[in-house]
């Protein structure tokens, strides 16, 4: 469609100078075109400097709280004293889980989010060729995003679903320090900021594609932290608010991301054209 309007853009400006100057086929025609962005994003050190240093600070700041974070656990008199009708109703559904094979995949999601989602930027010849610069990219939404997870999990100091659950839980296993970390779900809030990235990346990539290919690569963006976070309440590790919530910090991020990296009117292609001596300047939009 773009050639189509150059050509007849082209063509009108030819007749027009034929018409001023016929007789004169001594002058030569030439058109210089200007630089078509294959690359919808500019990643550079100059620009990319803040969000690299936000992302590294909240990363090492989350780390350091969370790890030195001394919250007390449980005691056996406090664990007797819990009852789990004191959750809404709306999460209370967890506290009855346990699913170690739901666990399990929820780890194995993760870890194929961090691995194998970056690496298909390797598949396609434009994101392959930009592929250090949607690394950057990535490196800054997976940081930004771990970072906000473990200082609110630190701040927040929620009880796990499994706390609840005496009757398939141990006592060793509901006074582990890791109990009062469950909001909100940092399996679920990785995979979809990643997911999401990876999804904006491509279809920024290929404005042009079909309705049917947008939805199907939104959907399995998507479907990957929907079913991590469900996987995570069957476990019982999270409840659905602490998903909700990790899906929706993680989504977020995953999107704004690329979207602060984009180059401001891609599809604006100017050029100068030396039409027998009379310069012009003019521009294309790619439709």
């Amino acid at each position: 469609m773009k050639h189509i309007f150059n050509f007849i853009f082209y063509m009108c400006l030819v007749a027009s100078c034929l018409a001023q100057k016929k007789g004169e086929k001594d002058h030569k025609m030439y058109i210089q075109k200007a630089y078509i962005h294959e690359n919808p994003y500019e990643i550079s050190l100059k620009k990319d400097w803040p969000y690299l240093l936000t992302g590294t600070a909240l990363a090492a700041t989350g780390h350091f709280v969370f790890e030195n974070d001394n919250v007390t656990p449980y005691t056996i008199t406090e664990l007797d004293a819990l009852d789990r009708n004191d959750v809404i109703a709306f999460d209370r559904v967890a506290t009855y889980n346990r699913n170690a094979g739901a666990e399990k995949t929820s780890d194995a999601l993760l870890l194929g989010s961090v691995v194998i989602l970056p690496s298909l930027f390797l598949l396609h010849r434009p994101t392959r060729k930009n592929f250090g610069g949607l690394l950057v990219m990535t490196y800054e939404a997976f940081s930004i995003n771990y970072g906000i997870t473990t200082i609110v999990k630190s701040a927040v100091n929620r009880t796990r679903p499994y706390t609840y659950n005496h009757e398939d839980y141990s006592n060793a296993e509901r006074t582990d320090p890791e109990s009062r970390f469950s909001y909100f779900s940092g399996h679920t809030s990785a995979t979809a900021a990643l997911s999401f990235l990876w999804a904006k990346v491509i279809t920024d990539y290929h404005p042009h594609i079909t309705k049917g290919y947008k939805i199907g690569i939104w959907g399995f963006a998507a479907l990957i932290p929907a079913t991590t976070g469900y996987l995570r309440i069957e476990a019982g590790k999270h409840y659905p608010t602490d998903v909700i919530t990790g899906y929706v910090v993680g989504a977020v991020t995953g999107l704004l991301i690329p979207e602060m990296h984009k180059i401001k009117n891609p599809n604006v292609n100017f050029f100068t054209s030396k039409l027998y001596d009379v310069r012009t300047l003019g521009f294309s939009l790619k439709f």
